[in-house]
């Protein structure tokens, strides 16, 4: 298996459990929400960001943070009643979650 396909497979598996239990009576569309919005932010950032800003600190910094706000919007806008508060610390418990484990779990590629 590729890098770029275990850390989207790492971060799908440890994110949807996390945004979902975030939004009770609701798990199932922000689980959707997410895989879809986690993968899209997750193929970008290990994909795409590498070849504008390499591989050092500015790109985990610049990756993770546009991850957590773009992934938090579009849970904004799916989550009913809308709650961005709600949203933002879905957003950073699953992003953190799923950075430490690709820290623990997935070799350097």
């Amino acid at each position: 298996m590729s890098g770029l396909a275990a850390a989207w497979l790492l971060t799908v598996a440890v994110e949807v459990p996390c945004v979902a239990a975030m939004f009770p009576g609701q798990r199932v569309r922000m689980a959707v929400a997410c895989a879809l919005g986690t993968s899209v932010t997750n193929l970008a950032m290990n994909a795409l960001l590498p070849m504008a800003l390499g591989t050092g600190a500015a790109f985990l910094v610049a990756g993770e943070l546009g991850s957590v706000l773009a992934e938090a919007l579009l849970y904004a806008a799916v989550g009913r009643p809308p709650d961005l508060a709600r949203a933002l610390a879905a957003s950073a418990l699953a992003n953190g979650a799923s950075f430490a484990a690709g820290l623990l779990l997935l070799p350097r590629w």
